[in-house]
């Protein structure tokens, strides 16, 4: 088996992944990602998968032009690629999640003030 096609076989999974999980954030009631950060998050995942699949076209072109000298991919570059790609996931995904934190805990802080504000008042007046 070509390490191309292995390396296109064990990514197209965690690529799938992220179409999936971007349009799962998207349709879920409420929404967790705006229709725009969907669709950049689609496009990013299918740019990714698309790039992985042109890896040997673009190597065996560069090695026609005499413009690299490198060696074919190996397995060890295979893995690095997969742990890129499943790191960038991981970004992605850390980054919805602190972006969800971040909402919940600003609209804490604001039902504390209003409770704070409410209990001030009624201590004024207790004091009246």
């Amino acid at each position: 088996m070509s390490k191309y096609l292995l390396l296109v076989l064990i990514n197209l999974p965690v690529v799938l992944i992220g179409v999936v999980r971007a349009i799962t954030r998207y349709k879920t009631k409420p929404a967790r990602i705006s229709r725009n950060k969907a669709v950049i998050e689609v496009v990013f995942w299918l740019l990714i998968g698309v790039a992985l699949s042109f890896v040997q076209p673009l190597y065996n072109t560069l090695i026609q032009h005499n413009l690299t000298d490198s060696a074919p991919m190996s397995v060890f570059d295979v893995a690095i690629m997969t742990l890129f790609v499943f790191g960038l996931l991981l970004i992605v995904e850390t980054n919805e999640e602190l972006t969800a934190l971040r909402r919940t805990v600003t609209r804490l802080h604001e039902k504390l003030a209003i409770v704070e504000a409410l209990e001030y008042e009624s201590e004024k007046k207790r004091a009246k």
